[in-house]
Protein backbone atom coordinates (compact mmCIF):
# COMPACT_ATOMS: atom_id res chain seq x y z
CA UNK A 1 0.00 0.00 0.00
CA UNK A 2 1.23 3.53 -0.58
CA UNK A 3 1.77 5.18 2.65
CA UNK A 4 3.18 8.75 1.60
CA UNK A 5 4.59 10.62 -1.49
CA UNK A 6 7.18 13.54 -1.08
CA UNK A 7 7.67 15.59 -4.86
CA UNK A 8 9.97 18.57 -4.74
CA UNK A 9 10.30 20.90 -7.98
CA UNK A 10 8.22 18.46 -10.57
CA UNK A 11 6.82 20.47 -13.23
CA UNK A 12 4.34 23.15 -11.50
CA UNK A 13 5.12 21.51 -7.85
CA UNK A 14 7.35 23.07 -5.32
CA UNK A 15 6.73 21.61 -2.86
CA UNK A 16 4.49 18.45 -2.04
CA UNK A 17 3.60 15.73 1.07
CA UNK A 18 1.03 13.70 0.76
CA UNK A 19 -0.19 10.96 2.84
CA UNK A 20 -2.40 7.80 1.83
CA UNK A 21 -4.58 5.46 3.21
CA UNK A 22 -6.15 2.25 2.54
CA UNK A 23 -9.54 2.25 0.86
CA UNK A 24 -10.92 4.61 -2.43
CA UNK A 25 -9.08 8.47 -2.74
CA UNK A 26 -9.85 10.64 -5.17
CA UNK A 27 -8.51 13.86 -6.48
CA UNK A 28 -10.38 16.15 -7.80
CA UNK A 29 -10.16 19.75 -8.75
CA UNK A 30 -10.44 22.23 -11.88
CA UNK A 31 -9.15 21.46 -15.12
CA UNK A 32 -5.52 22.57 -15.36
CA UNK A 33 -5.09 22.48 -11.70
CA UNK A 34 -2.38 19.92 -11.65
CA UNK A 35 -4.25 16.57 -10.84
CA UNK A 36 -2.58 13.99 -12.59
CA UNK A 37 0.49 15.28 -12.27
CA UNK A 38 0.88 13.47 -8.93
CA UNK A 39 0.34 10.70 -10.60
CA UNK A 40 3.19 11.65 -13.42
CA UNK A 41 4.98 11.91 -9.95
CA UNK A 42 4.28 9.03 -8.49
CA UNK A 43 5.05 7.35 -12.06
CA UNK A 44 8.58 8.12 -11.80
CA UNK A 45 9.26 6.27 -8.94
CA UNK A 46 7.75 3.34 -10.46
CA UNK A 47 10.40 3.28 -13.27
CA UNK A 48 8.38 5.45 -15.54
CA UNK A 49 11.05 7.18 -18.27
CA UNK A 50 11.89 11.13 -18.04
CA UNK A 51 13.80 13.58 -18.68
CA UNK A 52 14.95 17.04 -17.44
CA UNK A 53 11.84 18.78 -18.53
CA UNK A 54 10.07 18.00 -15.57
CA UNK A 55 12.45 19.99 -13.25
CA UNK A 56 10.58 22.95 -12.09
CA UNK A 57 11.75 26.41 -13.69
CA UNK A 58 14.91 27.70 -12.10
CA UNK A 59 15.40 24.26 -9.43
CA UNK A 60 18.38 22.61 -10.09
CA UNK A 61 16.68 18.94 -9.90
CA UNK A 62 13.70 16.76 -9.25
CA UNK A 63 13.27 14.90 -6.45
CA UNK A 64 9.85 11.98 -5.85
CA UNK A 65 10.20 9.99 -2.68
CA UNK A 66 7.29 7.46 -2.54
CA UNK A 67 6.87 5.21 0.67
CA UNK A 68 4.96 1.78 0.63
CA UNK A 69 3.75 -0.65 3.12
CA UNK A 70 4.90 -4.16 1.92
CA UNK A 71 3.35 -7.35 3.01
CA UNK A 72 6.04 -10.20 3.97
CA UNK A 73 4.12 -12.53 1.95
CA UNK A 74 3.98 -10.58 -1.27
CA UNK A 75 5.58 -10.87 -4.77
CA UNK A 76 7.16 -7.52 -3.97
CA UNK A 77 8.82 -8.37 -0.20
CA UNK A 78 10.23 -11.60 -2.23
CA UNK A 79 11.87 -9.21 -5.16
CA UNK A 80 13.49 -6.92 -2.32
CA UNK A 81 14.40 -10.35 -0.72
CA UNK A 82 16.17 -11.71 -3.52
CA UNK A 83 17.95 -8.79 -4.98
CA UNK A 84 18.93 -7.96 -1.56
CA UNK A 85 17.45 -4.62 -0.71
CA UNK A 86 16.67 -5.33 2.43
CA UNK A 87 17.89 -4.51 5.58
CA UNK A 88 19.53 -6.89 7.94
CA UNK A 89 17.52 -6.09 10.90
CA UNK A 90 14.33 -6.89 8.86
CA UNK A 91 15.83 -10.02 7.59
CA UNK A 92 16.72 -11.50 11.18
CA UNK A 93 13.52 -10.42 12.86
CA UNK A 94 11.44 -12.63 9.93
CA UNK A 95 12.10 -16.09 11.87
CA UNK A 96 10.64 -14.41 15.06
CA UNK A 97 7.50 -12.95 13.51
CA UNK A 98 4.47 -15.17 14.72
CA UNK A 99 2.44 -16.92 12.02
CA UNK A 100 -0.79 -15.17 13.80
CA UNK A 101 0.59 -11.59 12.71
CA UNK A 102 0.88 -10.21 9.01
CA UNK A 103 4.23 -8.66 9.25
CA UNK A 104 4.73 -5.57 7.04
CA UNK A 105 7.86 -3.41 6.08
CA UNK A 106 7.58 -0.30 4.74
CA UNK A 107 10.03 0.64 1.52
CA UNK A 108 11.22 3.88 0.14
CA UNK A 109 10.99 4.42 -3.60
CA UNK A 110 13.18 7.82 -4.81
CA UNK A 111 14.13 9.38 -8.00
CA UNK A 112 16.12 11.53 -8.79
CA UNK A 113 16.30 13.90 -11.91
CA UNK A 114 19.24 16.74 -12.94
CA UNK A 115 19.68 19.11 -15.21
CA UNK A 116 22.88 17.31 -16.56
CA UNK A 117 23.80 13.85 -16.38
CA UNK A 118 21.37 10.94 -15.48
CA UNK A 119 18.68 10.35 -13.26
CA UNK A 120 19.05 8.47 -10.17
CA UNK A 121 17.19 5.20 -8.68
CA UNK A 122 17.06 4.64 -5.41
CA UNK A 123 15.48 1.76 -3.26
CA UNK A 124 15.42 1.84 0.14
CA UNK A 125 18.38 4.16 0.26
CA UNK A 126 20.20 1.91 -2.17
CA UNK A 127 21.41 2.37 -5.75
CA UNK A 128 19.66 1.16 -8.01
CA UNK A 129 18.48 1.06 -11.87
CA UNK A 130 15.51 2.57 -13.69
CA UNK A 131 15.32 -1.32 -14.62
CA UNK A 132 14.53 -2.59 -10.83
CA UNK A 133 12.57 0.40 -9.99
CA UNK A 134 10.37 -0.55 -13.02
CA UNK A 135 10.38 -4.28 -11.58
CA UNK A 136 9.21 -3.49 -8.10
CA UNK A 137 7.22 -0.78 -9.22
CA UNK A 138 4.63 -3.12 -10.97
CA UNK A 139 4.88 -5.66 -8.02
CA UNK A 140 3.16 -2.38 -5.55
CA UNK A 141 1.20 -0.15 -8.11
CA UNK A 142 -1.09 -0.83 -11.35
CA UNK A 143 -1.76 2.60 -13.18
CA UNK A 144 -4.59 2.51 -15.50
CA UNK A 145 -3.90 5.93 -17.33
CA UNK A 146 -5.73 8.74 -18.84
CA UNK A 147 -5.72 6.96 -22.74
CA UNK A 148 -5.64 3.43 -21.38
CA UNK A 149 -9.01 3.57 -23.66
CA UNK A 150 -7.46 4.62 -26.73
CA UNK A 151 -4.79 1.64 -26.47
CA UNK A 152 -7.73 -1.02 -26.67
CA UNK A 153 -7.60 -0.05 -30.27
CA UNK A 154 -4.43 -1.50 -30.87
CA UNK A 155 -3.87 -5.52 -31.57
CA UNK A 156 -0.83 -5.52 -29.91
CA UNK A 157 -1.84 -3.73 -26.43
CA UNK A 158 -5.21 -6.40 -26.83
CA UNK A 159 -3.37 -9.09 -26.91
CA UNK A 160 -1.05 -8.03 -24.28
CA UNK A 161 -3.70 -7.32 -21.89
CA UNK A 162 -5.25 -10.84 -22.92
CA UNK A 163 -1.99 -12.30 -21.76
CA UNK A 164 -1.46 -10.29 -18.35
CA UNK A 165 -4.87 -11.29 -17.49
CA UNK A 166 -4.55 -14.96 -17.82
CA UNK A 167 -0.74 -15.07 -16.36
CA UNK A 168 0.63 -15.96 -19.75
CA UNK A 169 4.46 -14.79 -18.58
CA UNK A 170 5.67 -18.25 -18.21
CA UNK A 171 4.34 -19.22 -21.85
CA UNK A 172 4.66 -16.24 -23.96
CA UNK A 173 8.39 -16.88 -22.57
CA UNK A 174 8.76 -20.48 -23.60
CA UNK A 175 7.26 -18.96 -27.18
CA UNK A 176 10.18 -16.17 -27.26
CA UNK A 177 13.06 -18.51 -26.71
CA UNK A 178 11.76 -21.03 -28.91
CA UNK A 179 11.11 -18.39 -31.51
CA UNK A 180 14.13 -16.61 -31.61
CA UNK A 181 15.93 -19.83 -31.29
CA UNK A 182 13.83 -20.63 -34.32
CA UNK A 183 14.98 -16.80 -36.34
CA UNK A 184 18.61 -17.68 -35.57
CA UNK A 185 18.75 -21.41 -36.90
CA UNK A 186 16.78 -19.51 -40.04
CA UNK A 187 19.18 -16.53 -40.25
CA UNK A 188 21.85 -19.13 -40.62
CA UNK A 189 20.49 -21.72 -43.20
CA UNK A 190 19.87 -17.83 -45.21
CA UNK A 191 23.38 -17.59 -44.68
CA UNK A 192 24.35 -20.98 -45.73
CA UNK A 193 22.56 -20.77 -49.18
CA UNK A 194 23.69 -17.23 -49.86
CA UNK A 195 27.11 -18.33 -49.60
CA UNK A 196 26.32 -21.91 -51.43
CA UNK A 197 26.60 -20.42 -55.11
CA UNK A 198 29.97 -19.24 -54.44
CA UNK A 199 30.89 -22.37 -52.79
CA UNK A 200 30.02 -24.19 -55.46
CA UNK A 201 31.94 -22.13 -57.78
CA UNK A 202 34.97 -22.00 -55.50
CA UNK A 203 34.40 -26.05 -55.03
CA UNK A 204 34.78 -26.51 -58.68
CA UNK A 205 37.82 -24.20 -59.06
CA UNK A 206 39.69 -26.52 -56.04
CA UNK A 207 38.69 -29.73 -57.68
CA UNK A 208 40.55 -28.83 -60.44
CA UNK A 209 43.87 -27.30 -58.70
CA UNK A 210 43.59 -30.59 -56.45
CA UNK A 211 43.21 -32.88 -58.70
CA UNK A 212 45.84 -31.17 -61.17
CA UNK A 213 48.22 -31.41 -58.42
CA UNK A 214 47.19 -34.76 -56.52
CA UNK A 215 48.62 -35.92 -60.17
CA UNK A 216 51.92 -34.21 -59.82
CA UNK A 217 52.09 -35.31 -56.33
CA UNK A 218 54.26 -32.61 -54.93
CA UNK A 219 54.82 -33.87 -51.30
CA UNK A 220 57.56 -32.79 -49.24
CA UNK A 221 59.55 -35.73 -49.56
CA UNK A 222 58.28 -36.12 -53.28
CA UNK A 223 60.00 -33.05 -54.40
CA UNK A 224 63.61 -33.15 -51.78
CA UNK A 225 63.99 -36.80 -53.69
CA UNK A 226 63.58 -35.79 -57.12
CA UNK A 227 65.53 -32.59 -56.76
CA UNK A 228 68.35 -34.88 -55.29
CA UNK A 229 67.80 -37.39 -58.06
CA UNK A 230 67.87 -34.70 -60.87
CA UNK A 231 70.85 -32.82 -59.11
CA UNK A 232 72.69 -36.45 -59.18
CA UNK A 233 71.66 -37.16 -62.98
CA UNK A 234 72.73 -33.80 -63.77
CA UNK A 235 76.41 -34.54 -62.67
CA UNK A 236 76.99 -37.74 -63.63
CA UNK A 237 79.19 -37.10 -66.16
CA UNK A 238 81.58 -34.71 -64.21
CA UNK A 239 81.58 -36.90 -61.20
CA UNK A 240 82.45 -39.61 -63.72
CA UNK A 241 85.81 -37.75 -65.17
CA UNK A 242 87.07 -36.87 -61.91
CA UNK A 243 86.79 -39.76 -60.43
CA UNK A 244 88.74 -41.08 -63.00
CA UNK A 245 90.95 -38.16 -63.09
CA UNK A 246 91.66 -39.23 -59.73
CA UNK A 247 91.81 -42.92 -60.23
CA UNK A 248 94.44 -42.54 -62.92
CA UNK A 249 96.74 -39.89 -60.50
CA UNK A 250 96.24 -42.84 -57.52
CA UNK A 251 98.26 -45.73 -59.66
CA UNK A 252 96.85 -46.20 -63.19
CA UNK A 253 99.34 -43.58 -64.88
CA UNK A 254 102.76 -46.29 -65.61
CA UNK A 255 105.03 -43.07 -65.05
CA UNK A 256 104.03 -40.42 -62.29
CA UNK A 257 101.01 -42.16 -60.31
CA UNK A 258 100.87 -40.84 -56.79
CA UNK A 259 101.16 -44.76 -55.87
CA UNK A 260 104.29 -45.56 -58.01
CA UNK A 261 106.31 -42.89 -56.58
CA UNK A 262 105.04 -43.85 -53.05
CA UNK A 263 105.99 -47.69 -53.46
CA UNK A 264 109.85 -45.71 -55.10
CA UNK A 265 110.04 -43.84 -51.57
CA UNK A 266 109.71 -46.89 -49.34
CA UNK A 267 112.01 -48.83 -51.68
CA UNK A 268 114.47 -45.95 -50.77
CA UNK A 269 113.80 -45.81 -47.01
CA UNK A 270 114.02 -49.81 -46.52
CA UNK A 271 117.72 -49.42 -47.87
CA UNK A 272 118.41 -46.07 -46.02
CA UNK A 273 116.63 -48.49 -42.63
CA UNK A 274 119.38 -51.28 -43.11
CA UNK A 275 121.95 -48.62 -42.45
CA UNK A 276 119.86 -45.99 -39.74
CA UNK A 277 117.61 -47.74 -37.51
CA UNK A 278 116.35 -44.02 -36.58
CA UNK A 279 114.34 -43.75 -40.22
CA UNK A 280 112.21 -46.88 -39.00
CA UNK A 281 109.63 -45.26 -37.90
CA UNK A 282 108.80 -43.14 -41.65
CA UNK A 283 109.21 -46.26 -43.17
CA UNK A 284 106.56 -47.97 -41.02
CA UNK A 285 104.17 -44.52 -41.58
CA UNK A 286 104.78 -44.80 -45.78
CA UNK A 287 104.09 -48.28 -45.60
CA UNK A 288 100.35 -47.38 -43.69
CA UNK A 289 100.07 -44.53 -46.27
CA UNK A 290 100.38 -47.15 -49.20
CA UNK A 291 97.88 -49.27 -47.56
CA UNK A 292 95.47 -46.48 -47.26
CA UNK A 293 95.88 -45.64 -50.35
CA UNK A 294 95.20 -48.83 -52.14
CA UNK A 295 92.07 -48.82 -49.98
CA UNK A 296 90.67 -45.09 -51.29
CA UNK A 297 92.04 -46.67 -54.91
CA UNK A 298 89.64 -49.91 -54.71
CA UNK A 299 86.72 -47.70 -53.23
CA UNK A 300 87.21 -45.21 -56.02
CA UNK A 301 87.19 -47.58 -58.57
CA UNK A 302 83.58 -49.23 -57.29
CA UNK A 303 82.19 -45.30 -57.22
CA UNK A 304 83.13 -45.02 -60.60
CA UNK A 305 81.72 -47.96 -61.89
CA UNK A 306 78.62 -47.71 -60.09
CA UNK A 307 78.07 -44.33 -61.88
CA UNK A 308 75.35 -44.04 -64.98
CA UNK A 309 75.22 -41.34 -67.10
CA UNK A 310 71.59 -42.07 -68.37
CA UNK A 311 70.59 -39.41 -70.66
CA UNK A 312 66.77 -40.30 -71.09
CA UNK A 313 66.50 -40.26 -67.33
CA UNK A 314 68.11 -36.79 -66.95
CA UNK A 315 65.24 -36.01 -69.38
CA UNK A 316 62.57 -37.65 -67.49
CA UNK A 317 63.69 -35.96 -64.27
CA UNK A 318 64.02 -32.22 -66.30
CA UNK A 319 60.50 -33.00 -67.35
CA UNK A 320 59.04 -33.40 -63.69
CA UNK A 321 60.80 -30.49 -62.26
CA UNK A 322 59.70 -28.48 -64.82
CA UNK A 323 56.25 -29.74 -64.36
CA UNK A 324 56.45 -28.82 -60.77
CA UNK A 325 58.30 -25.24 -61.40
CA UNK A 326 55.26 -24.76 -64.27
CA UNK A 327 52.73 -25.52 -61.01
CA UNK A 328 54.67 -23.43 -58.56
CA UNK A 329 54.45 -20.53 -61.28
CA UNK A 330 50.73 -20.89 -62.27
CA UNK A 331 49.36 -21.01 -58.29
CA UNK A 332 51.99 -17.83 -57.79
CA UNK A 333 54.37 -20.06 -55.58
CA UNK A 334 57.81 -20.58 -55.14
CA UNK A 335 58.90 -24.28 -55.55
CA UNK A 336 59.46 -24.89 -51.99
CA UNK A 337 56.44 -23.23 -50.93
CA UNK A 338 54.51 -25.61 -53.60
CA UNK A 339 53.59 -28.65 -50.96
CA UNK A 340 52.22 -26.21 -48.11
CA UNK A 341 50.09 -24.47 -50.68
CA UNK A 342 48.75 -27.61 -51.77
CA UNK A 343 47.83 -29.18 -48.23
CA UNK A 344 46.26 -25.79 -47.98
CA UNK A 345 44.00 -26.21 -51.36
CA UNK A 346 43.27 -29.90 -49.68
CA UNK A 347 42.22 -28.14 -46.48
CA UNK A 348 40.17 -25.12 -48.12
CA UNK A 349 37.95 -28.21 -50.21
CA UNK A 350 37.32 -30.04 -47.30
CA UNK A 351 35.84 -26.89 -45.60
CA UNK A 352 33.48 -26.57 -48.68
CA UNK A 353 32.33 -29.97 -48.36
CA UNK A 354 31.65 -29.83 -44.20
CA UNK A 355 29.94 -26.22 -44.97
CA UNK A 356 27.69 -28.15 -47.21
CA UNK A 357 27.36 -31.10 -44.18
CA UNK A 358 26.56 -27.83 -42.18
CA UNK A 359 23.61 -26.73 -44.36
CA UNK A 360 22.45 -30.29 -44.02
CA UNK A 361 22.37 -30.19 -40.15
CA UNK A 362 20.94 -26.77 -40.29
CA UNK A 363 17.72 -27.59 -41.58
CA UNK A 364 17.40 -30.78 -39.75
CA UNK A 365 17.66 -28.27 -36.95
CA UNK A 366 15.46 -26.24 -38.52
CA UNK A 367 12.60 -28.95 -38.51
CA UNK A 368 13.40 -29.49 -34.83
CA UNK A 369 12.64 -25.40 -34.06
CA UNK A 370 9.93 -25.19 -36.29
CA UNK A 371 8.33 -28.45 -33.78
CA UNK A 372 9.68 -26.80 -30.74
CA UNK A 373 8.00 -23.45 -31.36
CA UNK A 374 4.88 -24.81 -32.64
CA UNK A 375 4.46 -27.24 -29.59
CA UNK A 376 4.54 -23.74 -27.10
CA UNK A 377 2.57 -21.77 -29.58
CA UNK A 378 0.07 -24.17 -29.34
CA UNK A 379 -0.09 -24.54 -25.55
CA UNK A 380 -0.35 -20.60 -25.33
CA UNK A 381 -3.18 -20.84 -27.53
CA UNK A 382 -5.53 -23.70 -25.87
CA UNK A 383 -4.81 -21.12 -23.05
CA UNK A 384 -5.76 -17.56 -24.85
CA UNK A 385 -8.71 -19.46 -26.91
CA UNK A 386 -10.27 -20.56 -23.00
CA UNK A 387 -9.72 -17.30 -20.76
CA UNK A 388 -10.82 -15.05 -23.71
CA UNK A 389 -14.35 -17.40 -24.06
CA UNK A 390 -13.91 -16.21 -19.89
CA UNK A 391 -12.80 -12.54 -20.11
CA UNK A 392 -15.30 -11.83 -23.04
CA UNK A 393 -18.30 -12.61 -20.75
CA UNK A 394 -16.89 -10.93 -17.57
CA UNK A 395 -16.52 -7.66 -19.59
CA UNK A 396 -20.33 -7.91 -21.33
CA UNK A 397 -21.52 -8.55 -17.43
CA UNK A 398 -19.33 -5.30 -16.53
CA UNK A 399 -20.45 -2.75 -19.43
CA UNK A 400 -24.15 -3.40 -19.21
CA UNK A 401 -24.80 -1.89 -16.29
CA UNK A 402 -22.37 0.84 -17.21
CA UNK A 403 -25.14 2.69 -19.85
CA UNK A 404 -24.86 -0.24 -22.58
CA UNK A 405 -27.60 -2.79 -21.14
CA UNK A 406 -28.02 -4.59 -24.52
CA UNK A 407 -24.05 -4.69 -25.04
CA UNK A 408 -21.68 -7.64 -25.58
CA UNK A 409 -18.38 -8.05 -25.89
CA UNK A 410 -16.18 -10.93 -27.50
CA UNK A 411 -12.26 -11.02 -28.16
CA UNK A 412 -11.56 -13.09 -31.54
CA UNK A 413 -9.08 -14.81 -31.96
CA UNK A 414 -7.55 -15.65 -35.55
CA UNK A 415 -5.48 -18.40 -36.30
CA UNK A 416 -1.97 -17.53 -38.28
CA UNK A 417 -0.39 -21.30 -38.10
CA UNK A 418 2.01 -20.36 -41.20
CA UNK A 419 2.20 -17.09 -39.48
CA UNK A 420 5.26 -17.24 -36.79
CA UNK A 421 6.00 -14.65 -33.97
CA UNK A 422 7.42 -13.99 -31.01
CA UNK A 423 3.74 -13.37 -29.54
CA UNK A 424 2.63 -16.51 -30.43
CA UNK A 425 0.53 -17.82 -33.75
CA UNK A 426 -2.52 -16.24 -33.69
CA UNK A 427 -3.79 -12.11 -34.09
CA UNK A 428 -6.70 -10.67 -31.60
CA UNK A 429 -9.20 -8.81 -32.59
CA UNK A 430 -11.90 -6.91 -30.03
CA UNK A 431 -15.53 -7.24 -31.38
CA UNK A 432 -18.45 -5.49 -29.12
CA UNK A 433 -22.63 -4.74 -30.47
CA UNK A 434 -23.28 -2.05 -28.84
CA UNK A 435 -27.41 -2.21 -29.68
CA UNK A 436 -29.90 -4.90 -29.53
CA UNK A 437 -29.54 -6.64 -32.89
CA UNK A 438 -26.46 -5.24 -33.92
CA UNK A 439 -23.53 -7.89 -35.18
CA UNK A 440 -20.38 -7.97 -33.23
CA UNK A 441 -17.67 -5.86 -35.20
CA UNK A 442 -14.23 -4.46 -34.52
CA UNK A 443 -14.18 -2.27 -31.92
CA UNK A 444 -12.03 0.25 -34.22
CA UNK A 445 -15.23 0.44 -36.03
CA UNK A 446 -18.25 0.84 -34.09
CA UNK A 447 -17.25 2.04 -30.20
CA UNK A 448 -18.34 5.76 -29.86
CA UNK A 449 -15.74 7.34 -27.41
CA UNK A 450 -18.01 7.19 -24.27
CA UNK A 451 -18.91 3.05 -25.00
CA UNK A 452 -15.12 2.38 -25.69
CA UNK A 453 -13.92 4.36 -22.26
CA UNK A 454 -16.61 2.16 -20.19
CA UNK A 455 -15.16 -1.04 -22.19
CA UNK A 456 -11.93 -0.28 -20.65
CA UNK A 457 -12.60 0.98 -17.43
CA UNK A 458 -15.00 -2.54 -17.25
CA UNK A 459 -11.31 -4.35 -18.20
CA UNK A 460 -9.65 -2.25 -15.76
CA UNK A 461 -11.37 -3.52 -13.00
CA UNK A 462 -11.72 -6.94 -14.15
CA UNK A 463 -8.47 -7.27 -14.75
CA UNK A 464 -7.42 -5.26 -10.98
CA UNK A 465 -10.07 -7.79 -9.71
CA UNK A 466 -7.58 -10.92 -10.68
CA UNK A 467 -4.15 -8.96 -9.82
CA UNK A 468 -2.45 -9.52 -6.42
CA UNK A 469 -0.90 -5.86 -6.90
CA UNK A 470 -1.98 -3.64 -3.73
CA UNK A 471 -2.57 -0.18 -5.38
CA UNK A 472 -4.71 0.60 -8.26
CA UNK A 473 -4.60 4.06 -9.43
CA UNK A 474 -7.16 4.98 -12.14
CA UNK A 475 -6.74 8.59 -13.93
CA UNK A 476 -9.37 9.78 -15.12
CA UNK A 477 -10.57 6.50 -16.94
CA UNK A 478 -14.46 7.88 -16.46
CA UNK A 479 -13.90 10.04 -19.50
CA UNK A 480 -17.52 10.06 -21.60
CA UNK A 481 -19.37 8.70 -18.83
CA UNK A 482 -22.11 10.96 -16.21
CA UNK A 483 -24.88 10.63 -14.34
CA UNK A 484 -26.27 6.87 -13.30
CA UNK A 485 -23.41 5.90 -15.09
CA UNK A 486 -20.84 7.72 -13.88
CA UNK A 487 -22.77 6.46 -10.02
CA UNK A 488 -22.33 2.78 -11.04
CA UNK A 489 -18.28 3.47 -11.91
CA UNK A 490 -18.11 5.21 -8.89
CA UNK A 491 -19.34 2.26 -6.73
CA UNK A 492 -17.75 -0.24 -8.66
CA UNK A 493 -14.42 1.57 -8.17
CA UNK A 494 -15.50 1.85 -4.38
CA UNK A 495 -16.08 -2.04 -3.95
CA UNK A 496 -12.85 -2.68 -5.24
CA UNK A 497 -11.50 -0.63 -2.78
CA UNK A 498 -12.66 -3.39 -0.50
CA UNK A 499 -9.35 -5.49 -0.67
CA UNK A 500 -7.34 -2.99 -2.17
CA UNK A 501 -5.61 0.72 -2.08
CA UNK A 502 -7.72 2.53 -4.95
CA UNK A 503 -6.71 5.90 -6.11
CA UNK A 504 -8.65 7.97 -8.81
CA UNK A 505 -8.59 11.25 -10.55
CA UNK A 506 -11.70 12.25 -11.39
CA UNK A 507 -13.93 15.04 -13.18
CA UNK A 508 -17.25 13.38 -12.28
CA UNK A 509 -18.75 13.87 -8.68
CA UNK A 510 -20.78 10.52 -8.78
CA UNK A 511 -17.68 8.98 -8.78
CA UNK A 512 -15.92 11.29 -6.34
CA UNK A 513 -18.58 11.44 -3.93
CA UNK A 514 -17.88 7.34 -3.78
CA UNK A 515 -14.44 7.51 -2.42
CA UNK A 516 -13.76 7.40 1.30
CA UNK A 517 -10.78 10.18 0.93
CA UNK A 518 -10.99 13.39 -0.88
CA UNK A 519 -8.00 15.30 -1.94
CA UNK A 520 -8.08 19.00 -4.22
CA UNK A 521 -5.95 19.65 -6.53
CA UNK A 522 -5.61 23.54 -6.31
CA UNK A 523 -2.98 25.97 -8.75
CA UNK A 524 -1.72 29.02 -6.82
CA UNK A 525 0.05 31.91 -8.39
CA UNK A 526 2.81 33.41 -6.81
CA UNK A 527 4.75 36.00 -7.99
CA UNK A 528 6.68 34.99 -10.86
CA UNK A 529 5.59 31.39 -11.11
CA UNK A 530 2.59 28.84 -10.61
CA UNK A 531 2.56 25.83 -8.22
CA UNK A 532 -0.11 23.52 -7.21
CA UNK A 533 -1.00 22.20 -3.78
CA UNK A 534 -3.57 18.88 -2.92
CA UNK A 535 -5.06 19.04 0.28
CA UNK A 536 -7.26 16.33 1.95
CA UNK A 537 -11.07 17.54 2.47
CA UNK A 538 -13.20 17.54 5.86
CA UNK A 539 -16.81 16.90 5.49
CA UNK A 540 -17.53 20.32 4.81
CA UNK A 541 -15.08 21.06 2.41
CA UNK A 542 -15.85 17.54 0.74
CA UNK A 543 -19.71 19.33 0.29
CA UNK A 544 -18.24 22.51 -0.94
CA UNK A 545 -16.28 20.50 -3.78
CA UNK A 546 -19.20 17.92 -4.42
CA UNK A 547 -21.11 21.24 -5.59
CA UNK A 548 -18.84 22.86 -7.42
CA UNK A 549 -18.16 19.92 -9.62
CA UNK A 550 -22.50 19.61 -9.74
CA UNK A 551 -22.86 23.53 -10.37
CA UNK A 552 -19.69 25.03 -11.72
CA UNK A 553 -18.41 28.53 -10.19
CA UNK A 554 -22.59 29.56 -8.71
CA UNK A 555 -23.25 27.02 -6.18
CA UNK A 556 -27.09 27.32 -4.76
CA UNK A 557 -28.75 25.79 -2.12
CA UNK A 558 -30.33 23.19 -4.13
CA UNK A 559 -26.59 22.36 -5.54
CA UNK A 560 -25.06 22.16 -1.95
CA UNK A 561 -27.95 19.91 -0.54
CA UNK A 562 -27.79 17.72 -3.43
CA UNK A 563 -23.81 16.73 -2.60
CA UNK A 564 -24.84 15.88 0.70
CA UNK A 565 -27.29 13.92 -0.23
CA UNK A 566 -24.87 12.42 -2.37
CA UNK A 567 -22.16 11.98 0.00
CA UNK A 568 -24.95 10.57 2.46
CA UNK A 569 -26.00 7.80 0.03
CA UNK A 570 -22.32 5.76 0.92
Amino acid sequence: MLLSIDIRNFAIIQSLQLDWHSGMSVITGETGAGKSIVIDALGLTLGEKADQSVITSGAKQTEISALYEVDHQSEAFQWLKDNDLLDDEILDNIANVSPLTEPKTECILRRVIVKEGRSKCYINGRNTTQSQLKQLGSLLVDIHGQHAHQSLLKNKEQLNLLDRYAGHSKLLKNVKIAYLQLKNIEQRKKTLLQDKRERDAKRELLSYQVEELTAANPEQSVLNNLEREHKQAATSNDRLSLAQNALVDIVENENSSCLNRLNSSISHLKALAALDNNVTGLLETLTDAESLIQEAHFELADYRDQLECDPERLESLDKQLARFHDLARKHHVNLQELPNYFMRLQNELKQLHADDNELEEVENELERCIKEYINHAKLLTISRKRIAKKLSQLVTDKIQPLAMEDGKFSIKLIDRESHYSALGMEEIEFLVSANPGQPLQALTKVASGGELSRISLAIAVITSEQQLVPCIIFDEVDVGIGGATAETVGKLLRLLAKDRQVLCVTHQPQVASCGHHHLIASKTKLKQSTTTQVFQLNKEQRVDEIARMLGGKIISDKTLSHAKEMLNII
